[in-house]
């Protein structure tokens, strides 16, 4: 069923709900300590929920600031939502678009929800869209059936996931937002011989195990280098010079990095995350490998030029779909249409 927004004096207002970044400093230091109590009504009441604030700034984070944009992009207002409405990201913020305060949303105003506060959206009196990014904080925790929610999510993996929770309910895979001006495509030939990227945050045990089994095999042309606690920014000027990334999670949200990676060039490496990572199609987009020994074996393949450069073009042409222009352009046209309608 169609969600409709009622005729009003203002306009159509699309609003993304992200958490306040928060730093270590006295405010940041105060909220710390005050977090583990604020389940308590009091205090929850004063402080609106507990997931409202983060320490680090996550990729399902980083994909609804750039949906954000991309609205603002078509012409509808459009604001990111944290408790105070305030730009505490700073060199994390990786677009331009207004903040509001959580007590500005309006009756009629469209809210998009990540699933991690998804027990607010039965305070919201408008329509509500529940982001659902990351299988483990998918919870049947507000009136799913009714007709003024929409529910989404970003992969096969996570629409088993979300129909397990919210049966009954109809679920929608929208396409992530990969931006190629941020990650532009660089050939394997101009890059760093033999570099390798992978993230310690995410199965360091995978990383170094892989590490291992590579040089028992007798490889020597990959050499690791672990990047981690970098912006967005950074990431994307280092990630100009490796020629492969080592997928190390076992359990992923809307799985940026790899699509990031095939967007500049690099050949992926390593774990599907069960499915999550559907964009690796082995030996075409990417190098599917859910064990450190198959993917020691499969670096040993890719030392072949050819290969990489097959793989590496093959992702980027099908990751090329998630550019804003493309199919999340589309999509956001069609869900705006409906929401008019």
């Amino acid at each position: 069923m169609s969600v409709k927004i009622a005729a009003a004096a203002c306009p159509m207002r699309v609003l993304f709900v992200i958490p306040e970044l928060i730093k270590d400093d006295l405010y940041g230091r105060f909220m710390t300590l005050l977090q583990p109590h604020m389940r308590r009504p009091g205090l929850r009441q004063l402080l609106i929920h507990p997931s409202l604030i983060a320490r680090q700034t996550f990729g399902g984070t980083l994909n609804i600031m750039r949906n954000c944009a991309l609205v603002r992009s078509l012409g509808v207002e459009a604001a990111l939502v944290t408790r105070r409405g305030v730009d505490t990201y700073g060199a994390f913020n990786i677009v331009q678009v207004p903040f509001v305060r959580w007590s500005d949303i309006r009756p009629d105003d469209v809210v998009v929800m990540p699933d991690f506060c998804t027990d607010l959206i039965d305070q919201l009196r408008g329509p509500v869209i529940a982001y659902l990014q990351v299988p483990t904080l998918v919870f049947n925790n507000f009136k799913y059936m009714d007709p003024r929610v929409r529910l989404w999510t970003d992969s096969p993996f996570m629409l088993k996931r979300c129909q397990e929770v919210y049966p009954g309910k109809a679920i929608s895979i929208v396409p992530n937002v990969v931006d190629p001006k941020t990650f532009p495509f660089r050939v394997q030939a101009e890059r760093e011989s033999g570099l390798l990227m992978a993230f310690p945050r995410k199965g360091p045990e995978f990383i170094e195990a892989t590490r291992e089994a590579y040089k028992k095999l007798g490889g020597t042309y990959w050499h690791f280098e672990l990047i981690d606690g970098v912006t967005l920014f950074e990431l994307a000027r280092r990630m100009q010079r490796p020629q492969a990334f080592l997928a190390s999670a076992d359990v992923e949200g809307c799985a940026l990095p790899p699509q990031e990676c095939m967007a500049s060039g690099i050949v992926v490496v390593g774990k599907d995350a069960r499915g999550a990572n559907f964009s690796m199609e082995h030996r075409k987009t990417a190098m599917v490998a859910d064990t450190p020994q198959a993917a020691a074996e499969c670096l040993r393949e890719i030392e072949d030029s050819s290969l990489r450069e097959s793989i590496a073009r093959n992702g980027h042409e099908f990751v090329s779909r998630y550019f804003p222009e493309n199919e999340p352009a589309q999509h956001w046209r069609n869900v705006l249409q409906e929401l008019r309608a």
